[in-house]
Formats: structure tokens, sequence, C-alpha cells
């Protein structure tokens, strides 16, 4: 499933350049997250945070993918992330999920979930 993974790193990296046409791209019209925090965020809350989100050179950093077969068009993705800054400095670490579904032969995420973890070593 290296396409999920390549589009979960393309998303992570939309939080930091506002590209919109990604997000509607890779997520689905019906996308739900549950952020790190507990509060829920829709589709169009993602949009219209994106409006207001300024360039950042910092990074996400994610590792250890497992994935769960839900039913022959719908993916469990599983793995670990960091926040990398310019600095060197290493921050937010979280066990994520991803719901990806395909519909018209296009994988999109469905449902998005981060709970911090404790920090972990970095593979490279």
């Amino acid at each position: 499933m290296d396409i999920l993974i390549e589009q979960e790193i393309a998303l992570h990296q939309v939080w930091f350049n506002s590209n919109k046409a990604v997000v509607e791209r890779f997520l689905h019209p019906e996308f739900r997250e549950v952020d790190e925090s507990g509060r829920s965020v829709s589709f169009n809350e993602i949009l219209a945070f994106m409006d207001n989100n300024k360039h950042s050179d910092n990074r996400i950093h994610a590792q250890d993918y497992e994935f769960t077969t839900l039913e022959s068009n719908s993916m469990l993705l599983l793995y670990k992330s960091a926040l990398l800054k310019p600095t060197g400095e290493v921050s937010g670490f979280a066990k994520r999920v991803s719901v990806w579904v395909k519909t018209d032969n296009l994988w999109q995420m469905k449902y998005h979930q981060g709970t911090v973890c404790d920090p972990f070593v970095i593979k490279r």
C-alpha cells in the first residue's frame, strides 16, 4: 500500500504550505478528524483552517506504518509521527490512525486521529 503512505506524507506537507488542491484530492468530502486535543474537525473546517495557515519550515516525520484491510475498498493505516523543526528540535510525538476508502479508483482519507504518545527514537 505504498500509494497510501505517499498520500499520507503528501498531506503532512500540506499543513505547512497550504496546498488546498492536495487536500481536496486526498480528503474525502465526509472527512472527520479527532485531533490530539480530542477536538473533532470536518473537511470544511480543514479548508477554512488552511485559509489562515501561514507557511512553516517545520515538517512531519512518520514511521512504523502498519496496514489492516477493513473491506476490499477500505484500509486502516497506523503509524507514529513527530514534528521536526529546522533547529533540530523534535516534538509533537503521536500515534496516528487513518481510514482510507477507495472510490472511483482513487484513495481518499475519510477519518484521521492523532493521540499524543511518549517520545520514540526517530528512524532515518
